[in-house]
């Protein structure tokens, strides 16, 4: 007689059926938290002309510029407890100074994607108080993404 499912699982040791149910809910509560908070996706000023062409495929398709790095380098400088004074200055000021809006918002976009877990860059930004005297670019870059409605 074949076994389904339900009864291997009962074959199964007590602790490692509580490890498989523990596992599924909690499966099911990172999605149900991730479909709750997803971040709105703003669109781009400029419907992407602002993003600069870095370069071009072999079979000369363009390569569009990419925001990772600055979505990286921004949650590098603000997740941690220790940053070197300045580094965070220095990531808000290549924020505050992208050439295009569409830039701007393309970061914004991913960042709250990839790293904002229900907050925004703005409110990561927002709630920095570790900064230098003379830094200024905490409040270029708040005032960028504010400027664009972006809070």
């Amino acid at each position: 007689m074949k076994k389904n499912l339900f009864s291997k699982f009962q074959e199964l040791p007590t602790l490692l059926q509580i490890a498989i149910i523990g596992g599924a809910y909690y499966g099911i509560y990172r999605g149900i938290k991730f479909l709750r908070n997803r971040p709105q996706q703003y669109q781009l000023p400029a419907g992407g002309a602002g993003i600069p062409v870095t370069g071009y495929t072999p079979t000369g398709q363009p390569i569009a510029w990419n925001p990772e790095p600055l979505v990286d380098e921004l949650h590098d400088v603000m997740d941690g407890l220790f940053t070197p004074t300045g580094t965070k200055d220095i990531a808000w000021t290549k924020l505050a100074q992208l050439p295009s809006n569409d830039m701007v918002v393309a970061v914004y976009n991913r960042f709250n994607t990839k790293w904002g877990d229900g907050d925004t860059l703005t409110q990561w930004i927002r709630d920095e108080y570790w900064t230098g005297v003379v830094e200024t670019g905490k409040q270029d870059a708040l005032n960028r993404l504010t400027s664009l409605g972006l809070n």
